[in-house]
């Protein structure tokens, strides 16, 4: 018969001043546990009364806005937790102090000595007096001072009890033969489960249970039980646990699910997808690139190309998309091109500042030496002089210059009209020579052109001054006709859906290359903001065809016809693109879950419209990132971010070590309160 069992049969002997009903008839000495839990009531928990004023903190949280009870709810919850940490310890010092009493009463010569005797009451007073103070705590205690006197143990650290059972595992490894992989099973089997039975000794002990030693010993098969099978059941619960998120996913987070199946077919390459999205630049207001665009990866060309012939909603939307970006275009290239009131406008302020400088510099006159004379008589400057007095004297005819002045056998006199017509018409002969092919001849007579206007330049040199203000005032009518001209040819070409002219790419450079080669702006060319404006629309032309860089051979049937099929094997899985039992099941449990648990009944009952409402979320939200880059960019970020480093593992052990005694402590405390 146990020692617990000796004496709940038998009173200890009288002259023993620690007996049990000495300790019945006066107050025995407070557990742990006791100190430290508040004292309790029929029906509730008080706060110990220690440096706490009841009324006045009551007051203080009522006057903040709490109910006028959380502060009696928070005395009750801290009580909790204080039994259940100084539960776990009495329990634990018990199963010591039983111990050692059954150790002396074994020893021969000792048993039944006064200090055997003594150890043996004082233990079993502590038993029996921890054992009503749990019934008492477990009768009497509110639901939330329960809850918190089995969660607060486990925040104390248990380490040791690891160490112990690690210890025990790598004994049985080290035996031989136990080195592979059956010695890792069955060490990691015994190690835990020692470090289960050793957790279990802070469980509760019910004084009307029976022995108290088959009790612990049931305690401590318990949780050797626990400690072998909870690293299963928690693998278990994290493989089921992940697998059905895995399938709720869809339903519950279309966005993530979409945008790390599309992360992830990008692969290795998302660090640099994320790069070129961030720095996609804007080529023209108004006008934004898709995500294929701004990205610059096979894969989301692939996909927007495939998502597009799957889906004629995001088809649609592409198409928009485009017409937005054309119109974009088009305000650019209006915004170039002006109105012709503009132009009207930009000739009278050239006009204004131009014409008088040209009639001071026409009118002055210098006298020719022998060698203007000597060029004079070469046939291309007799041509040009020709040609210069005819243009002259008609504009001075109708009032817009002065007659020309040329040199005579008898006046060597000349003035800047008929230097200035002179060059202008050496100008006209060398266009027409280059137009012609005769680079020699354009080349002579550039040479020549250049000898008159440095003649000019030297002797009269308002002729340049007024030249240099009509070139700054031909500027914003050079861009203003760059600009018409560019919009005049593309203006005939084929209306896209929305009902404007398409600006091609091919077409668009063309009509640019034209209008700045010929004409007065490639002679005195156009405003700089105006030309970054139209290489800009040229630029974001050229950056729209990304879209179309992957041709299938042929017709595009085939590439057609396996759209879909890709878009599942690449980002949705096989699950979604049919509705198959399994995919019904988990639509109507996701639908439920959202709170809607008619619509989950409907999914059963809806056959293969299943696939299709998760379909179509599914495809909404990759419209959603194919049409908006920065949407993609966490999910890219992400699966770019560097591996989880070696701190990984120890974080494990370290989380084993102490939480997983303690969660099999928690489970024998909570059940095992009352074992039978």
């Amino acid at each position: 018969m146990s020692a617990f069992d000796d004496y709940l049969a038998t009173p200890p002997a009288q002259d023993n001043a620690q007996t049990f009903d000495a300790y019945l008839g006066a107050a025995p000495a407070q557990t742990l546990s006791q100190q430290m839990a508040p004292a309790s009531t029929p029906t509730t928990l008080s706060a110990p009364s220690r440096g706490l004023t009841s009324d006045a903190q009551a007051q203080d949280m009522a006057a903040g806005g709490l109910p006028a009870g959380t502060w009696n709810q928070i005395q009750q919850i801290a009580g909790g937790a204080a039994h259940g940490i100084g539960s776990m310890f009495n329990n634990a010092a018990n199963v010591v102090e039983q111990g050692a009493s059954a150790g002396l009463n074994a020893i021969p010569g000792l048993r039944e000595t006064p200090l055997a005797r003594a150890a043996k009451s004082v233990a079993n007073a502590d038993v029996l007096a921890q054992a009503q103070a749990d019934q008492a705590f477990k009768q009497n205690a509110s639901p939330g001072a329960q809850a918190a006197a089995t969660i607060a143990p486990l925040a104390i650290p248990m380490g040791g009890l690891s160490d112990a059972g690690a210890a025990i595992s790598s004994g049985i490894r080290a035996l031989p033969g136990m080195g592979g992989a059956i010695g890792r099973l069955a060490g990691a089997g015994l190690g835990n489960a020692a470090t289960g039975a050793l957790a279990s000794a802070g469980s509760p002990i019910n004084p009307n249970g029976g022995d108290y030693w088959s009790q612990v010993g049931r305690n401590a098969a318990f949780g050797a039980g626990v400690g072998a099978a909870l690293p299963a059941v928690a693998s278990a619960g994290r493989a089921v646990s992940t697998g059905l998120w895995g399938a709720l996913r869809p339903v519950l987070n279309p966005q993530q699910y979409v945008g790390q199946g599309i992360a992830n077919a990008i692969g290795d390459d998302a660090a640099n997808v994320a790069t070129n999205i961030r720095s996609a630049p804007q080529f023209v207001p108004g006008s934004l690139p898709t995500t294929a665009q701004a990205g610059a990866n096979p894969t989301l060309v692939a996909t927007e190309k495939a998502a597009a012939n799957a889906n004629p909603d995001f088809k649609t939307a592409l198409a928009q998309r485009a017409i937005d970006n054309n119109d974009a275009r088009w305000s650019a290239l209006m915004g170039v091109a002006g109105t012709p009131a503009d132009v009207q406008a930009a000739q009278a302020a050239r006009d204004a500042a131009a014409t008088p400088l040209y009639q001071a510099a026409h009118a002055a006159t210098a006298n020719v030496g022998p060698a203007f004379m000597r060029y004079a008589q070469i046939p291309e400057m007799q041509q040009a002089m020709q040609a210069a007095h005819g243009a002259a004297a008609l504009d001075a005819a109708v009032g817009r210059g002065v007659p020309p002045v040329w040199p005579t056998p008898t006046n060597n006199t000349i003035n800047g009209s008929a230097l200035d017509y002179t060059s202008r018409a050496l100008g006209d002969m060398i266009n027409e020579a280059q137009r012609a092919g005769a680079n020699s001849r354009a080349a002579s007579l550039t040479a020549l052109k250049s000898n008159v206007d440095n003649w000019t330049q030297r002797y009269i040199p308002g002729v340049q001054a007024a030249k240099a203000a009509y070139a700054a005032g031909s500027v914003p009518i050079n861009t203003m006709e760059v600009g018409q001209q560019i919009a005049n040819g593309l203006g005939t070409r084929a209306m896209n859906a929305g009902g404007a002219p398409e600006i091609p790419l091919t077409q668009f450079r063309s009509a640019l290359t034209r209008a700045m080669n010929t004409g007065a702006p490639a002679q005195y060319g156009i405003d700089a903001n105006a030309l970054g404006t139209l290489q800009g629309i040229g630029q974001d032309l050229q950056r729209g065809t990304i879209s179309n860089s992957l041709r299938s051979p042929g017709s595009d049937t085939a590439y057609n016809l396996a759209a879909q099929g890709w878009l599942a094997r690449q980002l949705y899985g096989p699950t979604f693109a049919g509705a198959g039992n399994a995919g019904k099941a988990i639509g109507a449990l996701g639908a439920t879950a959202l709170g809607h648990p008619m619509v989950g009944l409907g999914i059963l009952g809806g056959g293969n419209r299943l696939g299709q409402m998760v379909g179509n979320r599914l495809n909404g939200q990759l419209s959603d990132l194919l049409l908006n880059p920065n949407a993609l960019l966490p999910y890219l970020d992400a699966r770019a971010a560097p591996a989880v480093n070696g701190a990984q593992p120890a974080l494990g052990g370290l989380l084993q070590r102490n939480v997983l005694p303690a969660a099999i402590g928690g489970l024998t405390r909570s059940g095992l309160m009352n074992a039978n």
